[in-house]
């Protein structure tokens, strides 16, 4: 029986092979699958990728065998950062000789958790996939959780990640040559999957460290909101370097550090607010007070619920800078 504690309020989430199995991923990918295709008349396209963690690859079988019995078609785009994924979801690519452009996107990761967490975000028409809506699924599956899924592993492999690159370098070409030097940590994570060439491409002086893509995470735990997990990058941050980016371990959180402080969110967006006329800037109720009060000197400023679907979705309702 499928646990009910997966279902999480931004995404499912759990300890693999004791409440998150292969069997699990199956049922949560043909149910979902058959949401999906109630939207469209036509055949859905899902994009998924996966991050490091040692059983992201056999998640990822269960979740294409569930997504193949459902009747829509898998998008592989591979091991990638999340962003990298969410980007896919918006791109056109070419399969049997037609455009497509995909329906949904799932990213297998436990993001920053232990490694024995692992689990799935999910988007729907480029919106976040969350709430009531995963209990909804949750209540779906659990009418019927005794249906027989074979393995199919069929799928359409494409290229994101080199769509991103290039996305990433046109955006930031204003950068190129930048010369002040800055340390990256990936933590063994997904970031430098595309993290250095994007840096490489423009010409950044930059140094790396735990850059290779490892599940067992050998350097640190991949989550820089955690001080511990900071020490390597702190103990770089002397004489020439005074600028550090630590990610997680699907590259979707980021810490930003000097040889004095830790710059948290709600100073980071402070700082971008400096660069835009009259901003409209989102903020989480964790935000400090002193700094809305800063940002109110020039910005307009939208108090919103704490959790990323929630930004995301009131950043396409406002428009926000």
């Amino acid at each position: 029986m499928i646990s009910k504690t997966i279902f999480r309020q931004y995404d499912i989430r759990g300890i693999v092979n004791e409440d998150l199995t292969y069997e699990n991923a199956k049922l949560i990918a043909y149910y979902l699958g058959l949401h999906i295709k109630e939207k469209t008349s036509l055949t859905p396209y899902i994009v998924v990728g996966y991050d490091v963690r040692t059983h992201s690859q056999m998640l990822f079988n269960g979740l294409i065998s569930g997504i193949n019995l459902s009747g829509c078609k898998v998008l592989n785009i591979g091991l990638v950062a999340t962003g990298v994924n969410y980007f896919a979801s918006f791109q056109e690519f070419l399969i049997d000789d037609k455009k497509i452009k995909p329906n949904a996107s799932i990213m297998i990761t436990g993001s920053h958790n232990a490694k024995k967490y692992n689990g799935f975000k999910i988007t729907i028409n480029n919106e976040p996939f969350f709430g009531d809506e995963l209990l909804a699924l949750y209540e779906r599956i659990a009418k019927n959780p005794n249906i027989q899924i074979p393995d199919n592993f069929d799928f359409f492999e494409i290229d994101a990640k080199n769509l991103y690159i290039d996305f990433m370098v046109k955006q930031f070409s204003h950068l190129k040559d930048f010369k002040i030097p800055f340390i990256v940590d990936c933590g063994n994570g997904v970031a430098n999957t595309v993290l250095c060439d994007i840096l490489d491409k423009l010409n950044l002086n930059y140094k790396g460290i735990h850059l290779t893509p490892d599940g067992e995470f050998p350097n640190h735990h991949p989550d820089p909101t955690n001080e511990k997990n900071l020490e390597d990058l702190k103990a770089l941050l002397i004489n020439d370097y005074n600028l550090g980016f630590a990610y997680d371990g699907d590259a979707d959180r980021i810490a930003v550090l000097t040889q004095k402080y830790n710059i948290k969110g709600d100073m980071l967006a402070l700082l971008f607010s400096k660069t835009m006329k009259n901003p409209v800037i989102i903020g989480e109720v964790t935000y400090s007070q002193n700094i809305f009060e800063e940002l109110n000197h020039e910005a307009k400023t939208i108090m919103n619920k704490t959790g990323y679907s929630n930004l995301r979705l009131k950043l396409k309702e406002l428009n926000a800078d």
